[in-house]
């Protein structure tokens, strides 16, 4: 029981101490990192639900025109999803662990969360300049061989300009987020 007790007080010291170091309370670190937490669960969930979304449509439209352009666009669609969903599972493996108790567990959770963030940009940027490099010229390649009309490719075009600014968007924001809370745990001193 002393044993408990000498623990329960160190907690509770690396708590007080916290508080007078950073800009944080330690209540409010809590809160950052199970709001941090849910909110990146819920993304994670987002990106394999988009996943299977782009695995099935996929899969439809290989079914639908049965041609080796066809085959060849859904392998793609295919290796590129399973890649992004392999890359994602790894990354976020640190959001499904059992809750934490100490001061010590949260922070350390809260900055590999930060650093998985900073590397989801890093590989989504890489993967979203895979991805238009891949669909402009096939997009194109199907212009010029008089595969689309000029209205369906200047339409393609438009929508995959959107897409890729609405990801860099994106990207930005949540990179500039995690550097943030990043920022504002290493000016804490949270070891104990």
């Amino acid at each position: 029981m002393t044993n408990l007790d000498g623990e329960i007080e160190s907690w509770r010291a690396q708590w007080v101490s916290q508080a007078e170091v950073g800009d944080s309370t330690p209540g409010e670190l809590r809160r950052k990192v199970v709001r941090q937490q849910r909110s990146l669960r819920m993304r994670h969930l987002l990106e394999l639900g988009m996943g299977i979304v782009l695995l099935v449509f996929s899969a439809g439209v290989a079914t639908r025109n049965p041609s080796m352009e066809a085959y060849v666009w859904t392998a793609v669609v295919w290796a590129g999803t399973i890649l992004a969903a392999a890359f994602s599972l790894w990354n976020w493996r640190s959001l499904w662990t059992a809750d934490l108790k100490s001061v010590t567990e949260f922070t350390e959770h809260y900055r590999n969360r930060c650093l998985a963030g900073l590397r989801a940009v890093r590989f989504g940027k890489a993967f979203l300049a895979v991805q238009v490099a891949i669909s402009a010229p096939w997009l194109t390649g199907d212009y010029l061989r008089h595969r689309m009309t000029g209205t369906a490719f200047g339409l393609a075009v438009m929508v995959l300009g959107l897409l890729t600014v609405g990801f860099v968007l994106f990207f930005t924001h949540f990179q500039r987020r995690a550097s943030l809370e990043l920022k504002e745990l290493n000016g804490m001193d949270c070891d104990p």
